[in-house]
């Protein structure tokens, strides 16, 4: 069964066919994967159907010259360029035009007129811009001039609670704006008079388990939290808000949005494929249409309940680090033949998920090797780097052991990928 999503009205369906006109007059790659389809017939529907051929996924980043609008290349207009690692073992960079910044606003409106429009005193634990998460936060707040204030604490804070507890008693913060497993954290060592104050906290970038939400919300007990849905490359594409009691299931209001079975038997959980949806005369920095990032939803009465974003991904704290990186890595060294990796994830009784990475070579042991796969992860994916070595939230081990004993003393529960084993219950 196959669901679509998102914004499917009448007002949806004249917005996607100027999008689509637009992204065809002026991106060589949608020029030729809408070749065959009439632009000024398609509905949401027809994206559906055409998830084979008309589709984008992230390795398609890469091909500036046909992906990027001509507007954009030449340029014809002012835009950020954001940086993303992504699932490719590189960075990507995603142009972000002023239209996207009103976009993001427009994806953001609905919680936040309801949850930050009173006067709130925002603490910002993302990244200093132009991260995108940082932009997003920022650019989407300013868009619908939310009556709230913005502040950006350093992240380094996070590393000396002395100075993390005299900026927010400063502060004296009513919302947080953070990741997962730092919102999880934040709770640990604040004092109850600051997280009593707080009455939202906005998260994203990692699956947010019920369970992992009601011990945040534990240590938060005034709090919602506002659950998003995004990447850099459609923003903020949906969101849903959990109490202490219910969840809301997820609303995606500024893109349309497919799901389809993932045909390995699990029913409840549908691949989804991401379309940006833009207003008669506005111009984004990157079309996309059927964008396949490889997450999955998870269904209940035609309703998405929750988003998992673990497949072949693991969370360590802010940042995650990608199965494919790692084959990249080990397959491409002369000296090494094979990998597992042991996960010690996020949960109330462990506060810093930790990888261990176990290489394998076959005769004698490569000098330094542990040291060489370390730097060479932290080249292709920044935020590792930063939660483990500066952040200190999450832990990475690299083991080089003989091929014969890579799989020894596993643990017994194993991941989807059938490489990932999992220390005690994943949330």
């Amino acid at each position: 069964m196959t669901l679509v999503i998102g914004k499917t009205d009448d007002a949806g369906v004249r917005d996607l066919r100027y999008t689509v006109r637009k992204a065809v007059e002026t991106t060589a790659f949608w020029r030729e994967k809408f070749s065959e389809v009439d632009v000024e017939a398609i509905t949401p529907r027809d994206l559906a159907e055409l998830t084979d051929r008309v589709s984008i996924k992230p390795h398609d980043l890469y091909r500036i010259r046909e992906i990027w609008p001509d507007y954009v290349r030449e340029p014809g207009l002012f835009h950020t360029v954001m940086r993303t690692s992504g699932t490719t073992g590189k960075p990507k960079r995603i142009p972000y035009t002023r239209d996207d910044r009103m976009r993001t606003g427009r994806q953001i409106e609905a919680w936040v007129r309801k949850h930050l429009d009173k006067g709130d005193r925002i603490a910002s634990f993302f990244p200093p811009l132009p991260s995108s998460s940082g932009m997003f936060a920022y650019g989407g707040l300013e868009a619908v001039n939310s009556r709230s204030a913005y502040y950006q604490v350093p992240v380094r804070y996070l590393l000396d609670r002395e100075m993390l507890l005299k900026e927010l008693k400063d502060i004296q913060p009513t919302a947080l704006f953070c990741l997962t497993a730092t919102a999880y954290n934040l709770g640990l060592i604040l004092p109850e008079s600051i997280r009593n104050d707080i009455q939202t906290i906005v998260v994203g970038g990692e699956t947010l388990t019920p369970e992992l939400a009601k011990a945040t919300l534990e240590l938060f007990p005034n709090a919602v939290i506002i659950d998003n849905f995004g990447s850099t490359e459609d923003a903020i594409t949906g969101y849903r808000v959990v109490t202490r009691k219910t969840s809301s299931p997820f609303e995606f209001t500024e893109s349309i949005v497919v799901l389809k079975d993932t045909k390995d038997g699990y029913d409840q959980y549908k691949r989804i494929y991401i379309t940006k949806v833009m207003r008669e005369g506005e111009l984004t920095g990157l079309p996309l249409f059927n964008y396949d990032i490889g997450d999955l939803a998870r269904i209940e009465r035609g309703r998405v309940r929750n988003i998992i974003r673990l497949k072949d991904v693991i969370s360590l704290a802010g940042a995650k680090l990608h199965i494919d990186q790692v084959m990249e890595i080990v397959y491409n060294h002369p000296d090494l033949l094979d990998f597992v990796i042991i996960y010690h994830p996020l949960s109330p009784q462990n506060p810093k998920p930790k990888a261990v990475i176990r290489v394998a070579y076959r005769d004698k042991k490569p000098a330094g090797i542990e040291d060489e796969v370390r730097e060479l992860i932290y080249e292709a994916n920044n935020p590792v780097r930063y939660e483990v070595e500066e952040s200190r939230q999450a832990e990475l081990v690299i083991e080089a052991v003989p091929i014969d004993k890579l799989r020894a003393d596993l643990p017994k529960r194993l991941g989807k990928t059938k490489r990932i084993y999992i220390v005690g219950r994943d949330l």
